[in-house]
């Protein structure tokens, strides 16, 4: 069973993912830190960095957007540019921006300005004919889309509907890109229930429950506008007790921990996560467990449980980047093969593009996640 819980405090809401009563992801928007990814500006190019070939965006905020140019695109300095911020500010570094503009929607992502078609690879064969089938149906003058993975079970008419919707609402922003003068704010997709919906809002979610009447009437009304058939089947309902949501659901110790360094396996093995600028580095170590088969198996066994743990606090934690995995070490090439494996199968789990390169001679394992922040 998959759930949504949705927490809301002064200044604060979460949200928990949990499938068959274990967290998959975790979410939190703060009041006090907005969030520009996604958001798409009207800015002015500020100055040049010509041995890089890369702009500062003034986008009116305290921080200059970073944008990486193409050896095709030629700017000047005071000009108005529009772009979509890809990555947060970190520390003393701004955000970073692209001018490949993109408008997400709960089935779809529509590609302004780019004639392209795509369907997500997570999606069967069959239902992929039939969803191509119908996009081939959609003509639209000056855009693309790529298909979702929620739009796996979608009515023809629901789909269509959602992406001539979603093209006029892009078609709004295009107009306020003439009347705005720079720097300005022309599209924010940081609305936090709508974007929890959006993005995890699939076919298996069976239950939503928000311990805040407001933010369960805004669920309910945005679930009909996004899926009148996820709408008849998800059960949304307002969470009233003096225990709190999170602890009723037992996912509180596991939020609670999202921080540390050092995380138990239930054999009674580890793994401890280091971040620093560069990547992350993650060790798994055997702790106290001994385990009753050989020490080959063990050492297996062991593995396969810290590279289950490691795939999903990737997720929890949002880590992107390099990460290097040094797993305990294995002399059996069938046992390298199998955790390369697994890894690669959890990899699939993840909606943020998650590959697992290889294993080193030295043993250790190579993952890169796309960034999100």
């Amino acid at each position: 069973m998959k759930r949504i819980l949705i927490h809301h405090k002064r200044h604060e809401t979460s949200a928990a993912i949990v499938e068959d009563d274990k967290l998959v992801n975790f979410y939190i928007d703060r009041d006090d830190n907005p969030h520009l990814l996604g958001n798409i500006y009207k800015g002015k190019i500020q100055n040049f960095l010509p041995g890089i070939q890369a702009v500062f965006v003034d986008i009116g905020r305290d921080k200059n957007a970073f944008l990486q140019l193409s050896r095709k695109q030629k700017y000047e300095i005071g000009q108005d540019i529009i772009i979509q911020i890809k990555k947060e500010a970190i520390g003393t570094k701004g955000p970073r921006a692209t001018t490949a503009l993109s408008i997400p929607s709960h089935n779809l992502v529509l590609l302004p300005r780019v004639k392209y078609l795509g369907i997500s690879q997570k999606i069967d064969s069959r239902q992929r004919k039939r969803l191509f089938d119908i996009s081939k149906k959609i003509h639209l003058k000056d855009a693309g889309f790529i298909i979702r993975t929620a739009a796996q079970d979608c009515e023809e008419e629901d789909l269509i509907e959602e992406i001539e919707g979603t093209y006029r609402f892009w078609k709004a922003i295009e107009r306020g890109m003439v009347k705005r003068r720079a720097p300005a704010l022309l599209y924010s997709d940081n609305d936090f229930i709508s974007s929890i919906l959006r993005d995890e809002l699939t076919a298996d979610v069976e239950e939503i429950v928000v311990d805040s009447q407001k933010l369960s009437y805004q669920a309910m009304r945005l679930i009909k506008n996004m899926s009148p058939n996820i709408n008849e089947r998800v059960n949304v309902w307002r969470y009233i007790d003096d225990v709190p949501i999170f602890e009723k659901f037992h996912v509180a110790e596991e939020i609670s921990k999202l921080n540390d360094r050092e995380i138990e396996l239930p054999s009674g093995g580890f793994i401890v996560i280091d971040k620093t600028e560069a990547l992350t580095a993650i060790d798994v170590n055997t702790g106290h467990f001994v385990g009753d088969l050989n020490l080959s198996d063990t050492v297996y066994k062991v593995n396969i449980e810290a590279a289950e743990m490691i795939m999903r606090q990737l997720r929890l934690r949002d880590i992107g980047g390099i990460i290097i995995v040094d797993f305990i070490d294995m002399p059996r090439d069938d046992y390298k093969e199998g955790l390369l494996k697994f890894l690669r199968s959890e990899a699939k789990k993840d909606k943020v593009r998650t590959k697992v390169i290889d294993m080193t001679p030295l043993g250790l394992v190579e993952i890169t996640r796309k960034r999100s922040k």
